[in-house]
């Protein structure tokens, strides 16, 4: 019910430690779908034009889909790059997985490039990528963001053909941009060549929250169910062990406190589940290893009582609830990254 609306919101929901009951909640985990993705990039003169529903210079509309894709992108092992044809150009080479890198990339793209005599080889870009793609780690995908516009060099439907006969656990998928008939034909036969691709409307994953989450866990990752324990188990005489919620998306800003709008949506759903949940309850603040040991232990705990103070408005006794700090002492992910250093900035919810 609640609990399955706070997994769509977060992200990422681990139940930890469940003691035995009749029947326990579902532990979901994050599976990634694919190992390697490149977000290939329509760079051509009819990008630069404005989209005729939507009258906006459609690379503008791209980049600002990819960069919400990006920052929807989960934790997860992947290896990314960035290209973009008409011209061709790597925007940033295949590597491991690093939001901030890929958003400085998309960030690097002007939008104010000429459009008199830039023709656009869409089929020539899709042949030319074929060496960036080859050592991809499989699955890989691709996402081709396009209006689907092709007036020059080779047929990009054929084109698509030989990446696959020749790249084997590869996959294109489409996010279309197209504002003409023949654009989205050309997109549309390019994704109908294989059944592994995702076809996705641009303006519709920009307007739609709910349609831009569905394309991320179409492309990017499934919720796998973990084993639940079952009323065959014996009752436990001793006190039953804490059960906690790691909130992996409730993140705050470099040396802030504050609750992002981000933030406070998911902890409006995490206060749901919340009250149907006896006990007291725990928050504990975390920082990243930036600055020095006791300032992070200030701010931590200065995060956890900004949690306290917001699920305290959402109807949940503030008596319930003991808000703590344990600065950059316990950290989850890498501190040497930015991504790492973005994840270890987060309260982890105990029930006691």
């Amino acid at each position: 019910m609640k609990l399955a609306k706070l997994i769509a919101a977060v992200a990422a929901i681990t139940l930890l430690g469940l003691s035995v009951v009749a029947q326990a909640q579902p532990m979901m985990r994050m599976e990634p779908k694919i190992a390697s993705f490149d977000f290939f990039m329509d760079y051509s003169g009819s990008m630069m034009m404005n989209h005729k529903t939507l009258k906006e210079k459609k690379i503008v509309l791209a980049r600002d889909l990819m960069m919400k894709v990006n920052k929807k992108v989960p934790a997860l092992p992947y290896d990314a790059a960035m290209h973009t044809f008409a011209p061709y150009s790597e925007r940033l080479a295949l590597g491991a997985f690093d939001s901030v890198a890929m958003d400085k990339a998309l960030q690097a793209l002007s939008t104010n490039e000429g459009i008199r005599g830039r023709f656009t080889p869409m089929g020539d870009g899709i042949m030319k990528v074929q060496p960036a793609v080859h050592p991809m780690k499989r699955e890989g995908a691709v996402i081709l963001v396009s209006d689907g516009e092709s007036n020059m060099g080779s047929d990009p439907v054929t084109e698509a053909k030989v990446l696959y006969n020749t790249e084997p656990g590869i996959c294109l998928h489409v996010v279309s941009f197209a504002d003409t008939p023949t654009g989205e034909e050309t997109l549309k036969q390019i994704s109908a060549l294989n059944g592994c691709s995702v076809y996705a409307n641009g303006p519709e994953l920009l307007a739609n929250e709910a349609a831009l989450d569905q394309f991320m866990q179409d492309v990017f990752y499934r919720m796998v169910e973990e084993q639940q324990v079952t009323e065959t188990a014996p009752v436990q005489e001793t006190a039953p062990e804490a059960e906690a919620i790691v909130l992996r998306n409730v993140n705050f800003a470099f040396d802030s406190a504050e609750i992002t709008n981000d933030s406070a949506a998911i902890l409006t759903e995490a206060a749901m589940l919340i009250k149907d949940r006896p006990g007291t309850i725990v928050l504990t603040g975390h920082t990243d290893s930036t600055g020095p040991d006791a300032y992070n232990q200030k701010l931590s705990e200065r995060r956890a009582q900004s949690v306290r103070a917001f699920l305290a408005k959402q109807g949940i006794s503030a008596d319930r609830i003991t808000a703590v700090g344990k600065g950059e002492a316990d950290p989850e992910y890498d501190n040497k990254t930015s991504e790492g250093r973005r994840l270890n900035r987060r309260v982890v919810i105990t029930f006691e």
